[in-house]
């Protein structure tokens, strides 16, 4: 298994890209720090919010996972701004590190990781979802 602080810290500030989105990056954690492979949702080209919507919440491997309210290391997170049109339109995956943390990336920051709190504040609300067993 991957050490996670070591692979957070050798990927920070890597730039978003229309092919190293949010999900690319989850499926690329996921599969890196944990071993699971988590398959593509998004389509090419289809990265506004009403298609994230529906990938997100409409794909079958949604049936393998479960939501929970406390974050859990290696969760995927699902974020949302309130009012938005869709429920979730941005993911990462919660890390237990440094007191716990979203490691994602976005247009404006990159790949990084950010705590709940910091995520708040930009108005992000977050759902948790972990593996079923």
């Amino acid at each position: 298994m991957t050490d996670p602080a070591a692979y957070v810290s050798a990927r920070q500030g890597r730039p978003y890209t229309d092919t190293e989105h949010c999900w690319w990056l989850v499926r690329e954690a996921q599969r890196d720090l944990f071993g699971r492979d988590v398959p593509a949702v998004l389509i090419a080209g289809a990265l506004n919010a009403r298609a994230l919507v529906r990938a997100f919440h409409g794909h079958a491997e949604r049936r393998n996972w479960r939501q929970t309210a406390r974050p859990e290391h290696g969760a995927i997170v699902l974020m949302h701004k309130p009012g938005a049109h869709a429920r979730a339109i941005h993911a990462g995956i919660y890390l237990a590190l440094d007191g716990g943390g979203v490691f994602h990336t976005d247009t404006d920051h990159g790949v990084t990781f950010d705590g709940l709190f910091e995520l708040s504040v930009r108005n992000w609300r977050a759902e948790f979802y972990v593996p079923l067993p």
